[in-house]
């Protein structure tokens, strides 16, 4: 076939101009080709193994078919509604375009064919299978409504509405045959002789060619890899490949993870983690490594056992064999997720492939963890550093890639550490979801504490995992408290519901145990324990039972941990055990306090109580705290008292008691003793039943021996809470409504939550023109990325603020220090410097719940915007502060808000309570 190029006139038409300096702009034809580059390379040089098995093209194939829709994927811009409005702003080209056209168009009409849809409608009348043109259709981030499309310019069924968004009158044979000399120079250069080469794709492959694409765009939007040109030029064919190849260059993105030699290796899992495998890890590793279609790897296992590294070892088996191209390591919360970075860090360092790899840490608040900045700042290549030393290369071979900082790009890193919701944003209509497709889709996924959810926030990891079946992700999830039904329901996911086979394994109780997928099989082994049980003895206990249990365990010295449900809670028991025992040291820990603040409380309680801490350390020491410390801390502790929760999460609590062996601990309290805090009577505390209904605290209160042998009575434990049906335990009035509420509040949040889900994954295998993207999400929530992290946990929203105060003088500064002396002021008449800003951006605190309930929300935020208009106006120019609200307390460290005094101290945290209550003092 004869190559041709690009007619003249079709290379009048604008893509990009620059909204400072119209001298330059961008000819579509040139985006296009661009776009078109980096779609090739992406697919040749950086989509790792996996996700190209997942798109189920021939290497050939995909390339071509890559290229091409890059080439068509703005073809919508060759439109009288694009073309007129960007060309008053290019007065040359728009002369010399004007030979051929008058580029009149109806503004009011332009919002109902936008270029995307536009795109998709014509590359349907040009014949292009469905598929691939609703994948142009949903470049920027929304599929389209097939109604829509068809409006645009007729279909067989109906007549078209909108052509006068297209062309002017009389000159439809003009623009049409602009499109046809676009769509014949696209099937040209991707190697197609023809439409009928075009391949009929699968909707997963479409999800994932539309990450690409996206992508794809972006890099070839941004002027800092693909410049502009002078308004005089409409490029040349002589710029090309050497425009694209530089792009590449600059934008230098890492290579995908590819294992050559594998923890399996002799002496390798030692290497990578400090010691050899035990027994838990062997039996994970084993699994994984005589599987021939894996799946999804559940394993229960104890507390500290080692879960982690078992999960990562056979994250290199899984990729190895599989080419996944990089792992996702998912945990609730961001404490747990910062806690975890650095063991992660490390053993991606250690990854013996020898390249250089990107690593993301992806949470609301990652830009401000310290390791992970420092990361940044010490590898990241930016285009200065390679102009002035084009030889750099940085010592470490993990990085934080500069093009993977913003959220939706985060999980297309190789290494991705974060909350849980970055992987449940995969199953949310959310806007660019595809993105997160993509990123998923070359990547084994780890999710750590996957019994940490609610029934709300299981829908979307349901549906993500069904979706990650689909892909054939591996995918690795750990529990130490893992309910039956549950697992079941897990593994049906992945499965897909309806190959899930019947069996054993949905009722097994064993423990440890490993439940695993190859292919439609679900295997399943219980693990023999070579370590020796552990008992702990349980009590019940009173809050005026409280002091004088605390006073007689520590006699002889020792240090406990008090964990309760709620933080007001936590700080009235701190304030009593500080005024009723004295002799004691007593620390108070949760998520209240700002970032600084608990960090440092973080790291001392690690040396006080943690693996490496000494008697003299530990001695008359008392921790207060809630589940924050049930879940990021590796403390150990002599002595527990735990407010009744529900039986899993008392089991994660009993973790942290004698949690480390082979220590010596004062008499009273060498053997383990868990005192569980209830109200004595048949009620419950308002604070638990808030948090966790009356259902779950009523079983376990009813199953709680008085002694547990660990891990051996875990998953009875857990089994018996949680499997009621049937139900060994007599019913009562009591108990027969508390479940009725409890089941009904699980049915509202599921279907709660299924309302923003998207679709699963269908197949029209006998009608493949049926695959499109069209009407994949619906108008609900798919457009807005504001509170979509919100969007997958359920419950009133959280509002967080930034704590400073104001001297009597009126200077804004950082709260004092340790010592109590003043903090540094803080300029408000300009934008903070970044080094500043980063400081300012770290006194970060979530306000307690009271203040996001339906009924002080809108109160207590106007209020924080008022304050933030009248002093910090000039803050939102800073890119670290904007969008922020500032809480400013007085020089007592207190403040008026809601109808509420707050104060802050360095060792309660933010406390509040009544104005009147103020008042009355």
């Amino acid at each position: 076939m004869k190559q041709r190029g690009v007619p003249y006139e079709v290379r009048l038409f604008a893509g990009k101009t620059d909204p400072v300096n119209s001298g330059f702009w961008l000819p579509l034809w040139m985006h296009l080709r661009d776009t078109a580059g980096i779609m090739v390379y992406l697919v040749q040089r950086w989509l790792p193994e996996s996700v190209r098995q997942h798109i189920e093209l021939d290497e050939d194939l995909l390339t071509q078919t890559a290229c091409f829709l890059g080439l068509v994927h703005d073809l919508g811009k060759a439109s009288t509604n694009f073309q007129g409005p960007i060309m008053a702003q290019l007065p040359e080209p728009r002369q010399c375009l004007e030979k051929y056209t008058t580029l009149s168009y109806r503004e009011q009409n332009r919002k109902y064919s936008r270029h995307a849809l536009a795109s998709e409608a014509i590359l349907r009348w040009l014949k292009c299978p469905n598929g691939l043109a609703s994948v142009a259709g949903a470049h920027h981030g929304k599929p389209q409504t097939g109604k829509d499309v068809f409006d645009q310019l007729g279909d067989e069924e109906e007549e078209g509405s909108w052509e006068s968004n297209y062309w002017p009158e009389g000159e439809q044979e003009f623009w049409e045959s602009c499109w046809r000399e676009l769509f014949d120079y696209a099937l040209q250069e991707s190697g197609f002789s023809s439409v009928d080469g075009l391949p009929q794709l699968t909707i997963p492959a479409e999800i994932l060619l539309t990450g690409l694409l996206i992508m794809a765009d972006w890099v070839a939007s941004n002027t800092r890899y693909f410049p502009l040109i002078p308004v005089e030029e409409v490029g040349s064919d002589t710029l090309y490949p050497a425009r694209v190849d530089r792009a590449w260059e600059a934008l230098d993105l890492t290579s995908p993870w590819e294992v050559q030699s594998d923890v399996t290796e002799p002496g390798a899992f030692a290497e990578r983690f400090g010691f050899p495998p035990n027994e838990v890890q062997r039996a994970m590793l084993e699994a994984v490594s005589r599987t021939q279609e894996p799946g999804i790897f559940i394993l229960e296992a104890q507390m500290g056992v080692g879960k982690t590294e078992a999960a990562l070892g056979a994250a290199e088996i899984l990729a190895k064999h599989g080419g996944g191209g990089g792992i996702f390591f998912g945990l609730p919360t961001q404490a747990t997720a910062n806690g975890i970075f650095g063991r992660l860090l490390a053993w991606a360092e250690k990854q013996p492939d020898g390249l250089e790899h990107s690593i993301k840490l992806a949470h609301g608040m990652a830009e401000l963890n310290e390791a992970y900045l420092r990361l940044q700042q010490d590898t990241v290549r930016v285009e200065e550093d390679l102009e002035a030393d084009p030889d750099a290369d940085p010592e470490s071979r993990v990085m934080v890639h500069q093009w993977f900082r913003g959220n939706k790009q985060g999980l297309l890193a190789d290494f991705v550490i974060g909350t849980v919701d970055q992987l449940l944003l995969a199953a949310l209509q959310q806007k660019h979801v595809m993105l997160r497709h993509l990123g998923l889709a070359g990547k084994v996924v780890v999710i750590d504490e996957c019994h940490a959810y609610d029934a709300y926030m299981n829908c979307y990891l349901d549906r993500a995992l069904t979706w990650l079946g689909r892909y054939k992700v591996p995918v690795i999830l750990l529990s130490a408290t893992l309910p039956v039904k549950r697992r079941v329901e897990l593994v049906r996911a992945y499965l897909n519901g309806k190959t899930a086979p019947d069996g054993p394994w949905q009722t097994c109780r064993g423990y440890p145990l490993l439940t695993w997928t190859d292919g439609k099989q679900v295997e399943q082994v219980t693990i023999p324990l070579e370590t020796e049980p552990r008992r702990v003895e349980t009590f019940p206990l009173t809050e005026e039972q409280l002091t004088d249990t605390l006073r007689s365990a520590l006699r002889e010295g020792g240090c406990a941990g008090v964990i309760v449900n709620t933080v007001k809670k936590a700080q009235a028991i701190a304030a009593r055990l500080r005024a009723e025992l004295p002799e004691f040291e007593v620390v108070v820990f949760h998520a209240q306090f700002l970032m600084p603040d608990r960090a440092a409380k973080e790291e001392a309680l690690m040396k006080r109580i943690g693996k490496h801490s000494t008697p003299e350390q530990r001695d008359k020491l008392i921790v207060v705290g809630t589940q924050v410390l049930e879940q990021s801390l590796d403390i150990d502790l002599d002595f527990l008292v735990t407010e009744l929760c529900p039986m899993d999460l008392l089991l994660q609590r009993i973790g942290r008691l004698h949690r480390h062996e082979g220590r010596a601990r004062p008499r009273p309290v060498a053997q383990a003793r868990c005192a569980v805090l209830d109200t004595g009577t048949e009620d419950f505390d308002e604070g638990g039943k808030a948090v966790y209904g009356e259902w779950l605290l009523w079983r376990t209160r009813k199953f709680l021996p008085t002694a547990i042998t660990l891990p051996h009575d875990i998953a009875p434990l857990v089994q018996d809470v949680y499997g009621w049906e049937p139900d060994p335990l007599p019913a009562s009035p009591q108990s027969t409504a508390a479940r009725a509420e409890y089941e009904k509040t699980q049915q509202i949040k599921m279907s709660k939550a299924k309302t923003f889900t998207i679709l699963p994954p269908e197949e029209h295998r006998k009608r493949p023109s049926l695959n499109t993207l069209d009407n994949w999400m619906d108008d609900v929530g798919a457009v807005s990325d504001n509170g979509a992290r919100a969007a997958v946990r359920d419950g009133d929203p959280s509002i967080d603020v930034l704590v400073l105060m104001q001297d009597a003088a009126g200077n804004v500064r950082f709260l004092p220090d340790e010592t109590g002396q003043p903090g540094a002021c803080v300029p408000t008449d300009e934008p903070p410097q970044p080094e500043m800003a980063l400081q300012i951006a770290r006194q970060k605190l979530r306000l307690p719940g009271y203040f996001s309930k339906r009924w002080s929300v809108e109160q207590t935020i106007d209020a924080l915007e008022a304050r933030n208009r009248d002093v910090f106006g000039l803050w939102q120019q800073s890119p670290l502060l904007r969008g922020e609200l500032i809480l400013l307390l007085d020089d007592h460290l207190t403040a008026q808000l809601a109808g509420q005094v707050l104060q802050y101290d360095r060792e309660n945290g933010l406390t509040y309570r009544k104005e009147e209550e103020n008042e009355a003092n």
